[in-house]
């Protein structure tokens, strides 16, 4: 907590949106903690107000702002808008805190000109850049405004100051973290009962259902898994998005589609996790992604391809694929169903590697530091 006697901090969080995804929970996670050190954490985000993780912000305390991001002509889309700086300035901010560049570049010139004295900007992925060759160009006119860059994985560091030129003494490299006491499976049975499963080995995949994600591949590959053994399996997917509907029509057009089951967008991730018995993802891009770190901690062995920080993450305790590589993948989904007792094996490594490397404490402490959150 802050001194007596002392101003207390604001910082303004700043999300891509309130639907659930990875850096939105990391986002809201870190506002969280940091109110508990006794900051006052305001948050809003850049693509619509809605979505359920605006509940949890008010579960949290943490109060939204809607700053009317500008969303028609060419300049105010790009940051040029000086009725963003003056509601900036009218917070009174210590510091802002952005997720991913885009919101550098829609917000990074206001806070500049609002006069916020530290601006951080997170990026999870360096996918989004390697595709658009707009975004390229807007970070490397962009990236000064930021006071501190950090990223989630050395990749992305490399990535930066090798493609794009950018200040490697102006990056660091802070793992996600999270809260090791809140993610637990106490309740399995509970939940595997709301899910209406039994005996099934259940797959959990949460998230977007992104074509980055490739969830019509995974939903693929467990059909084809699930026809080539007698075990009984289900598929859960946990997540909304672009590619839901491919996703229905495939499970739709097979003899073995009951065995999947689509939740739709859900704030519950925890809940989710609980029921599964294996977390599966079969993404072409990742940084480290934030829900198999959440399963890693429940005690949940990983089956995901080797993208990003994701073969580093699931060292010794999952299994790890070739991308783009779908006979591994069912492969890997047959070996995980028909061995129950490996899989609870690498579980327990799992949650012992979770403990080891990722408590949100350490990540919040370094946040503290670069957004200047010592009391004044």
């Amino acid at each position: 907590m802050s001194d007596a006697g002392a101003t207390q901090r604001r910082v303004l969080e700043v999300l891509f949106s309130f639907r659930v995804g990875g850096s939105e929970v990391v986002g809201i996670e870190l506002a969280k903690h940091l109110a508990d050190k006794g900051t006052e954490v305001l948050c809003t985000a850049i693509d619509g107000m809605d979505g359920p993780l605006r509940s949890r912000c008010a579960e949290y305390g943490l109060e939204v702002i809607d700053l009317g991001m500008p969303m028609s002509g060419m300049l105010a889309r790009n940051g040029f808008s000086w009725r963003l700086v003056e509601k900036l300035r009218a917070l009174r901010l210590d510091a802002i805190h952005l997720q991913h560049f885009l919101g550098l570049n829609k917000v990074g010139l206001a806070a500049r000109l609002a006069g916020i004295p530290r601006i951080v900007v997170t990026e999870h992925s360096e996918a989004g850049l390697q595709e658009s060759l707009a975004g390229r160009l807007r970070l490397r006119m962009n990236w000064r405004l930021a006071h501190v860059i950090t990223v989630i994985h050395p990749g992305i560091r490399d990535y930066l100051i090798r493609e794009l030129g950018i200040d490697g003494n102006r990056i660091e490299v802070i793992t996600n973290g999270i809260d090791l006491g809140y993610w637990n499976r106490h309740d399995r049975d509970l939940q595997r009962q709301k899910l209406g499963v039994g005996d099934e080995f259940v797959f959990m995949y949460v998230g977007r259902v992104a074509p980055v994600k490739n969830i019509p591949g995974l939903v693929t590959a467990f059909l084809q898994a699930v026809s080539a053994v007698t075990q009984p399996a289900r598929l859960v997917i946990a997540g909304d998005g672009a590619d839901l509907d491919a996703c229905r029509r495939i499970a739709a057009a097979s003899p073995h589609g009951n065995a999947v089951t689509f939740l739709g967008e859900t704030s519950d991730v925890r809940a989710c996790l609980a029921a599964a018995d294996a977390f599966v993802m079969n993404s072409r891009s990742e940084g480290t992604p934030r829900a198999l770190m959440e399963a890693m901690a429940l005690g949940l062995p990983g089956i995901a391809p080797a993208v990003g920080g994701v073969p580093a993450m699931l060292e010794s305790c999952g299994h790890v694929v070739p991308p783009n590589d779908p006979a591994a993948l069912v492969s890997a989904l047959v070996s995980a169903m028909t061995q129950p007792a490996q899989s609870r094996a690498l579980g327990c490594v799992a949650a012992e590697r979770a403990k080891k490397l990722w408590d949100a404490e350490t990540a919040t402490a370094r946040y503290c530091d670069l957004l200047r959150l010592k009391s004044r």
